[in-house]
């Protein structure tokens, strides 16, 4: 039997059963997760935890700002009205964790009509271990990555808006928002997508209405977020040069020019007009810390890791937007508008310490990598 022979059937093997390995792969990568991590309760798992049982005692939550993290808050307080370990919240997480690898190899599948890329696409997914580590975690990342998931596959597989579509696409991005605040940039991302999809089917003048109006009310939103909780200070990151969020690379707080009450975005605005030099160093330092994702505190394991996994997916994006331009899906518009989103709130603030704040975006940095190696035309609205 020859090379290519095997091959073959080695091809068709894998595409006969892409799904099922697939699966088996899930179940051997969570297990060894669960073995050689264990359940985290530590760390900003005190945050869910402690205001899930502030309700089971009948306090309430904290802070109003808590809202914004509800799903996960709940989820562990009815782990304690139901008297269950902490196992039962894990075992939910990776319920939904599997959910959206099947969701998504079934998307990348009717999006390449390729087994094997969209067997490929799972297999990326599951072994970014920082992305995977989440689900064993008391947090509110591997819900949120779950969820954020399943929406955009559902919005992007999309022919044609209905009402209960669009019903559908709002529970999810109020789940969204309630799980994390930054489910905030999937509706702007959404925004800045739809746009686009129903550009061909309304006059101009009605487009651009629709579209200023449901910026606005992002902003609106956006807005009262920045003020949520009182003592959020968003020109902080700015006084003491953080890059990495609560990692001040100043020793004191630096004198600039802002608005006594600058938690908005008219604050926010006057101090980057008003700061501008300051403030652009210190974009390009968070861009490279939020792209480059490398750290100084990571080991030297898992800073290779993390460039030889998306570094590679970088240069595939990019050759791919210059070698295709104008007949990319317009799947395109909703990845650029997502990554660009994220990219700026870390610009607007602080990177996060683990890049929590990038992992979410894995997903949407493996389906574009991968079209170079797409043989038909996608299905999805170009």
């Amino acid at each position: 039997m020859n090379y290519k022979t095997i091959e073959k059937k080695t091809g068709y093997f894998i595409e006969k059963n892409s799904l099922l390995l697939l699966i088996a792969l899930w179940l051997l990568i969570q297990a060894i997760l669960l073995y050689t991590q264990g359940i985290k309760t530590d760390g900003e798992s005190f945050k869910p935890i402690g205001e899930a049982e502030n309700l089971f005692y009948g306090k309430g939550l904290s802070a109003n700002s808590y809202f914004m993290y509800l799903t996960e808050i709940f989820l562990i307080y009815l782990k304690m009205k139901a008297g269950a370990g902490y196992e039962a919240v894990i075992a939910v997480q990776l319920i939904l964790n599997l959910c959206a690898l099947i969701y998504f190899y079934k998307f990348m599948n009717f999006f390449y009509e390729s087994k094997i890329i969209a067997f490929t696409g799972g297999c990326l997914l599951l072994v970014c271990f920082p992305y995977q580590v989440y689900n064993t975690f008391l947090y509110t990342e591997s819900i949120f990555f779950s969820l954020s998931l399943v929406y955009s596959c559902y919005l992007l597989k999309l022919k044609k808006l209905s009402a209960i579509n669009i019903l559908i696409l709002f529970i999810f991005l109020l789940l969204l928002c309630i799980t994390r605040p930054s489910g905030i940039f999937f509706m702007a991302a959404t925004i800045v997508y739809l746009f686009f999809f129903i550009s061909k089917t309304i006059n101009p003048l009605l487009k651009g209405i629709i579209f200023i109006a449901l910026s606005c009310f992002a902003l609106i939103i956006l807005n009262y977020l920045m003020g949520a909780g009182g003592a959020i200070d968003i020109i902080l990151p700015f006084k003491d040069e953080r890059i990495i969020c609560d990692v001040p690379t100043v020793p004191y707080n630096l004198y600039l020019d802002t608005m006594p009450e600058g938690n908005s975005l008219k604050g926010l605005a006057y101090y980057v007009t008003h700061n501008f030099p300051q403030f652009f160093r210190l974009a390009m330092l968070k861009s490279k810390a939020f792209f480059g994702l490398v750290r100084p505190y990571y080991s030297t394991f898992h800073n290779t890791f993390l460039v030889l996994y998306f570094y590679p997916l970088y240069v595939l994006i990019i050759i791919t937007i210059l070698k295709i331009k104008r007949k990319l899906p317009l799947a395109y518009i909703y990845f650029i508008a997502l990554i660009s989103i994220f990219w700026l709130s870390v610009v607007f603030s602080c990177d996060e310490w683990h890049n929590r704040f990038f992992l979410t975006l894995v997903p949407f940095f493996i389906i574009p990598g991968l079209y170079l190696f797409n043989k038909k035309n996608s299905k999805l609205p170009s």
